[in-house]
């Protein structure tokens, strides 16, 4: 589902489950009329207390978890972005050849996650080829650094710690690529509301309007829930993802 346009999702849910509900609740009370002459509401509403909590409690889940994994990536560029910032503004403590390569090895990682591998992760895809290389690079100057003196040779333990703080923020931001609610829980989520709205249906009110109203609200909510966890289920897919701004940030300040 998180491959369909934004706006389609936001049709078919918010707007099409209640427009179906309704549909499908006038239907049912002309083909059967016995449904709005109210007998059996002791009976419906018991059912709809029962049913519509545990609907309740699954579609919270869902919906935290979804929620708590699309903070979870944007705070892992977060950390990404501060040891890039950190492992350029430390070498500034060695000669001018050294912060030079230093610099632009910063600047191209920055670029390469940015112009290819953003992309990449847009379509699903776990990361791109251009930034193992540039990585390789900076790793490779990190250990060039001249360590002459113990202050040195400290700053060099540091920026190999935060080269692999880097290296560890990039692997975590690509394992999020593929992640989001299997097929299965999307399967329960889908039964549940129809099972839910269905015996809402079933619960009469002899007032129309009002039996419209209660059946429209609750579709409403559902599909305005379902929304919410199809749009963050993949952190970095679709219209609402998680964006660059961190790292761009780190180009900005350089």
């Amino acid at each position: 589902m998180s491959a369909w346009p934004l706006w389609s999702s936001g049709l078919l849910l918010v707007l099409g489950v209640p427009l179906l509900a309704i549909v499908t609740q006038r239907f049912l009370r002309r083909r059967w009329s016995v449904l709005s002459e109210g007998d059996h509401n002791e009976v419906a509403g018991f059912l709809i207390a029962v049913v519509g909590v545990i609907y309740a409690v699954l579609l919270a889940f869902v919906v935290i978890v979804s929620w708590e994994q699309f903070s979870a990536a944007g705070d892992t560029v977060g950390q990404e972005a501060s040891a890039l910032r950190t492992i350029e503004r430390t070498a500034a403590a060695f000669p001018a050849d050294a912060r030079a390569r230093i610099h632009a090895d910063v600047v191209a990682y920055a670029h390469a996650v940015i112009d290819d591998e953003w992309p990449a992760m847009s379509r699903g895809e776990p990361g791109s080829p251009t930034v193992g290389p540039t990585l390789d690079r900076l790793s490779v100057d990190l250990e060039a650094l001249p360590a002459d003196s113990p202050a040195r040779t400290e700053i060099v333990g540091a920026e190999v710690e935060r080269f692999h703080d880097l290296v560890t923020a990039r692997s975590a931001r690509l394992d999020y690529v593929p992640q989001g609610a299997p097929a299965v829980l999307w399967a329960a989520l889908v039964v549940g509301a129809v099972v839910t709205i269905g015996f809402s249906m079933v619960f009469a009110l002899r007032d129309r309007f009002l039996q419209t109203l209660m059946t429209g609200s609750i579709a409403l909510l559902i599909g305005i829930l379902l929304f919410v966890a199809v749009a963050i289920d993949h952190p970095f897919v679709g219209d609402v993802a998680v964006t660059p701004d961190p790292l761009q940030r780190v180009l900005a300040d350089f």
